[in-house]
């Protein structure tokens, strides 16, 4: 019996093998609005450990992509979200070291939480993730109530990404 190749397969393999190689590593990927984030193989590399990246946005991500914000409420070096709105906006913490990129390690630190755990600090402000950012790359939170903002990597309130006053949810 003889095998027949489909003229479109050798097309279709050809292109996603260049496609593949073309702007991206084994540890990055990119959202529907072209953000990159990081890969599962990235997460695994930092697992046990915080890590901070500055987004091509401005913005402040962890290994899996998400934004992380930060809340005016907040005094420096101390958190006032806890309970509900820690629950809607879990606290990024650590046991351990803070790994960075792109950011300058001198604005990282840690802050002890009422519940003994060590919540990472950028530009002495606490760091969080919205509970309602669904993939890699959302900034859902970021104005939300006029108090939560993602972060910038010098730890202040990021811009907008198209330099528009922010529509997000209210409250926290």
């Amino acid at each position: 019996m003889a095998v027949r190749y489909a003229p479109w397969l050798a097309g279709t393999v050809f292109a996603l093998v260049t496609l593949t190689g073309c702007g991206m590593d084994a540890t990055s990927a990119q959202n529907s609005s072209g953000q990159a984030y990081a890969t599962s193989e990235a997460v695994k590399e930092h697992e046990g450990h915080a890590f901070l990246q500055a987004s091509d946005l401005g913005t402040v991500i962890d290994a899996e992509g998400r934004t992380l914000y930060r809340f005016d409420r907040d005094k420096p070096s101390v958190s006032n979200c806890d309970g509900k709105c820690a629950a809607k906006w879990p606290p990024v913490t650590t046991p351990d070291q803070v790994m960075v990129e792109g950011i300058d390690e001198s604005l990282v630190s840690t802050t002890e939480r009422p519940d003994g755990t060590m919540q990472v600090t950028l530009g002495g402000w606490p760091l969080y993730r919205f509970s309602g950012d669904q993939i890699p790359g959302d900034a859902k939170g970021h104005g939300a109530g006029g108090t939560w903002f993602a972060s910038a990597p010098d730890g202040r309130k990021a811009q907008a990404p198209d330099g528009a006053e922010p529509q997000a949810p209210d409250g926290y």
